[in-house]
């Protein structure tokens, strides 16, 4: 009776280890770096001017991020890192999409004037 007792205390206690161990999460230091990466990436894309919204929530959400890190909420620290490297994602290509489109605005407007041009010369 004696040894059941000592050996369900042993793996209870051995249970108990294995379960503090698990719950402990490392911090997310790729998901972190990811998306200051991301958010550099965007800022030199100028995002801040042609996504503005899309560029200050993924910066909130770093800034959030952060906060996390520091009070060692790791798992809130990686979904939140993870969120900033989403939308600062979406920033950098709003963007690129927004020079994209003043490129083609610039050349549709010198076709206009090449078309004006050869149609006043062809009448």
């Amino acid at each position: 009776m004696k040894n059941k007792i000592v050996l369900l205390l042993c793996f209870t206690g051995f249970t108990l280890l294995l379960s503090g161990c698990a719950s402990k999460m490392l911090p997310p230091v790729k998901e972190v770096s990811n998306a200051k990466i991301a958010l550099a990436n965007a800022k030199e894309a100028d995002a801040k001017t042609l996504a503005p919204k899309a560029f200050e929530e993924a910066q909130k959400l770093y800034k959030k991020t952060q906060l996390l890190m520091d009070k060692k909420a790791y798992k809130e620290a990686k979904y939140s890192a993870q969120e900033a490297h989403i939308q600062a994602k979406l920033a950098y290509t709003k963007a690129k999409n927004a020079k994209v489109q003043k490129s083609v605005d610039q050349l549709n407007s010198e076709v206009n004037k090449i078309k004006k041009e050869f149609t006043t010369i062809s009448q």
